[in-house]
Order: C-alpha cells, then structure tokens, then sequence
C-alpha cells in the first residue's frame, strides 16, 4: 500500500482532516456501539481531549457516527452508523479504508497524506512538532469558553 492508493482512497473522504479523525473513524468501526466518556477515548486512543473533541465534532457533523447521553453518567453512548454511501452494499469507501488502516504500512501511508494535506492546505503551513505531528490550528477564543488550552507537552500521541 502506498501514499497514492492512500491518496486516493482519502480523496473519497473528505471530511477526514487530521490522524485523530483517522484513528477516531476506525475505533468506532470496530467499536460500533460504546458507552464512554471523551477521556477514555482519549486515553485509549493517545490523544488530547481537545483533539478528541474536535475529531468527534467532524464525525458526528459528517453523520458517521451519533452520541446520546444519560443525565445520570459523564458516559455517552457512540453509535457508528454506517450506510450504503460509506460501507454498504456498493461497496462504499468503509472497507477499502478499513483494510488499508488494518496494516501498520497502509495506517502510515494514510496518516502521512493526511498530514501533507494538513501542511498544503489552504490556510498555509500549519505548525509540526518535534515528531512531525500537525498541530490543529488554534481554536478562535469565542470557540473556546469553557475549555483551557492545551500545552503541546501535554499532548499525548498515538504511535502508528
């Protein structure tokens, strides 16, 4: 699997911006329904909260996934829902991407694309850490009321 077939399949995807929106679509493809609160996806996924919540703000705008919660818990139930335009019967995008992200090699090629696309996209290159990580852009300071910031030595990354 190389960076083109990556490529290619990711430009079927548009709504996929960032590793963690990777990495988050996939949990919840082999996690189809999950009670569970953002920081334990985020632990199990070895990302930031913030990165979480904004990777789950893309799905659930997408329509790739929908969230109830219980007043009772901080858990809310993640259904993935699937359908004929991303994994059904026509042979959607889904099982392409999941079988290219089930190897270590197609999981790099995908996340290596992504962060090409990330650095060239329109709003110009956005800033890496020392790993080569994208780093999402700021959050606008309306965005962010009742959330702090996030040190880039707090984030955790998953390892591909």
């Amino acid at each position: 699997m190389n960076r083109e077939e990556a490529r290619r399949l990711l430009d079927r995807i548009p709504v996929l911006k960032h590793a963690c929106d990777l990495d988050l679509l996939v949990f919840f493809a082999r996690h189809p329904r999950s009670l569970l609160a953002s920081e334990s996806i985020a632990s199990f996924l070895g990302y930031g909260i913030k990165d979480i919540a904004l990777s789950l703000d893309v799905l659930l705008g997408a329509g790739l996934l929908k969230r109830a919660q219980t007043p009772a818990h901080a858990a809310r139930l993640y259904v993935f829902a699937l359908d004929g335009a991303h994994g059904g019967p026509d042979g959607g995008w889904l099982p392409a991407l999941l079988e290219m992200a089930s190897t270590r090699q197609g999981r790099l090629a995908l996340r290596e694309t992504l962060r090409r696309r990330s650095s060239e996209g329109p709003g110009g290159v956005m800033a890496q850490d020392d790993d080569g990580v994208i780093i999402r852009p700021a959050v606008p300071p309306q965005a962010q009321q009742g959330t702090h910031e996030l040190r880039p030595s707090d984030r955790q990354k998953r390892r591909a």
